[in-house]
């Protein structure tokens, strides 16, 4: 089953800095938020506490999103450049 994948306000801000910056990391970053619908809890993503948000570490990127089963809906929260 795919979910729906929405990104956030402030996600997509995110988004559009690293699309000026980096557009290899930027379609990185959208192949991997498609892969989210189909695989809701990759390998990578970890619990953030116990608050439901997942932490999903890719290179160089921080994602933050939150899965909604009733809705069948993923959110992400936010998006962010790490240090390699």
């Amino acid at each position: 089953m795919s979910l729906t994948v929405v990104v956030q306000e402030t996600a997509l801000r995110a988004l559009a800095r690293i699309r000026s910056q980096d557009r290899d990391a930027f379609l990185a970053i959208r192949s991997a938020m498609m892969a989210l619908a189909d695989d809701p809890r990759p390998a990578e993503a970890v619990p953030w506490g116990g608050s439901g948000i997942f932490r999903w570490h890719l290179p160089g990127i921080r994602t933050l999103y939150e899965i909604d089963p009733e809705s069948s809906t993923i959110y992400i929260i936010n998006i962010a450049r790490t240090a390699v």
